[in-house]
């Protein structure tokens, strides 16, 4: 099936929540896996495996995944315009230092960092993803040499937590589908960080959410959470990620800021939008 939209990022910056909230539209087909790094990871499968990871669905009229893997690396803007230069991309972002503090989260939840340093002065030094990232304005740029503006909608997190409904409605227009829809995962946090007691549990739960989702589900998964099984899990399987991460320096993010200072002026031009919380928070 041809695709005609791609996710592409940016990494913890609410792609989850687009997914979830293109998941359970009627008119909108998804991958089953969020994922998939086709034009970032595994380009020499070729276009036919890659579409048939796509459901036959009835009445679709937008097919697309959504990954985070996309937006920064350099060589992927033009493999998805040689693919289909019609395709419709979305991307999602926040601030950057925000941004960098959850992905230092992410890291830890995943197992990437298992201690006993858990400070994020230390991730950044080890990691340069957290800075590359958030170099917005630059790889916004690629996608824009290689897709037109009226084929590329960025939304802001600020956005998604000021009028989710409002937000969707913007994105369900722009890959034309009925934008008066109202998804089950409106309100709620999607892919949220957090460390866990137990990766084999939690790894369950989440397929288990994913799938609900897959088969049109959404509202049993939502009605057990509304039941308060879910704080249940949640207090036995989780702790919050503040209570292994250190207070992060103020002067480990006022330096980080500066790092980001000239990419966000960039991209206040590029989006015609006024950042200045990212700048001086």
């Amino acid at each position: 099936m041809k695709l005609t939209f791609i996710g592409i990022g940016a990494q913890k910056c609410a792609s989850s929540w687009l997914y979830d909230i293109l998941a359970d539209h009627p008119e909108a087909a998804l991958s089953e896996k969020k994922e998939l790094d086709f034009f970032s990871y595994r380009y020499e499968q070729g276009y036919s495996w890659y579409e048939r990871q796509f459901p036959d669905k009835p009445g679709a009229r937008a097919v697309g995944e959504i990954s985070p893997s996309y937006f920064n690396e350099a060589s992927v803007p033009e493999r998805a315009r040689q693919y289909s230069p019609d395709l419709r991309i979305l991307l999602s972002l926040r601030d950057p230092v925000e941004r960098a503090l959850s992905q230092h989260r992410h890291q830890i939840r995943i197992g990437s960092i298992t201690g006993p340093d858990y400070r994020f002065e230390t991730a950044l030094t080890d990691n340069p993803s957290y800075i590359d990232q958030g170099r917005y304005a630059t790889h916004l740029s690629r996608w824009l040499a290689s897709f037109p503006e009226k084929q590329v909608l960025v939304v802001l997190m600020e956005d998604i937590r000021r009028d989710p409904e409002a937000t969707a409605r913007k994105v369900y227009a722009f890959l034309g589908i009925n934008p008066d829809h109202r998804s089950v995962a409106l309100h709620e946090k999607s892919n949220p960080s957090y460390a866990v007691r137990s990766r084999r549990t939690d790894a369950t739960i989440q397929w288990l959410r994913k799938s609900v989702r897959q088969f049109g589900l959404g509202g049993i998964w939502q009605a057990l959470g509304d039941s308060g099984l879910r704080n249940i899990y949640r207090g036995m399987n989780r702790k919050p990620s503040e209570a292994v991460v250190p207070p992060v320096p103020a002067e480990t993010l006022d330096k980080l800021r500066n790092v980001f200072v000239d990419e966000v002026h960039t991209l206040e031009k590029l989006l015609d939008r006024n950042l200045e919380s990212w700048r001086q928070p």
